[in-house]
């Protein structure tokens, strides 16, 4: 799917299938990330929603998006985090704190042949990866994020996101190795 031309259609011409088709795009994506921060699904989805009707009426100002992708993620990370501080009750939060702690949903043909135990497994691995490792596991692993989005999204190094994924891969691997040698 071409975003860029997208944004032109949307921003230029304000030409709604254009939009809609952005919308559904990034919709479910946005949808799991923001749920990663704010616990419940109808709040990330107003606040997905929020930040998909702001494209909209950003009119000419969205040909100044570089990266539509890493622009709507940023967006849904800091609604989410502006929600949270402003309806938190005298709790302080850290991205430690509110860093996922959804599991990785995998969506690839071998999930249905994957048996009860390995996939119990393999989300045991991935809930036990550190609140940044595993963010940074799952934008780039689940999402489909690059390496450098998942810096720009995170507010960290392009070495620190390829610690995290290696880290990742190490913990996975060492876990899961008994099921990888049959």
């Amino acid at each position: 799917m071409d975003i860029i031309a997208l944004q032109h259609k949307i921003a230029l011409m304000r030409d709604e299938t254009a939009y809609k088709k952005l919308f559904l795009h990034f919709y479910s994506g946005l949808l799991r990330f923001s749920i990663t921060y704010v616990k419940q699904k109808e709040i990330a989805e107003e606040i997905v929603s929020d930040v998909l009707l702001k494209v909209w009426t950003m009119e000419k100002a969205l040909l100044d998006v570089s990266n539509a992708k890493v622009y709507l993620f940023c967006a849904v990370k800091n609604s989410s985090i502006n929600f949270l501080v402003k309806n938190r009750k005298y709790t302080t939060w850290d991205i430690d704190q509110v860093a996922p702690s959804s599991l990785v949903e995998l969506s690839t043909p071998m999930e249905s042949m994957l048996d009860a135990e390995l996939k119990e497994k393999i989300e045991k691995c991935v809930k036990a990866l550190s609140p940044k490792c595993r963010m940074a596991f799952m934008l780039n692993r689940q999402d489909g994020l690059s390496y450098r989005e998942v810096a720009e999204i995170m507010e960290i190094s392009l070495n620190t996101v390829d610690r995290h994924l290696q880290l990742a891969q190490q913990k996975l691997g060492a876990a899961l190795s008994v099921y990888l040698d049959r």
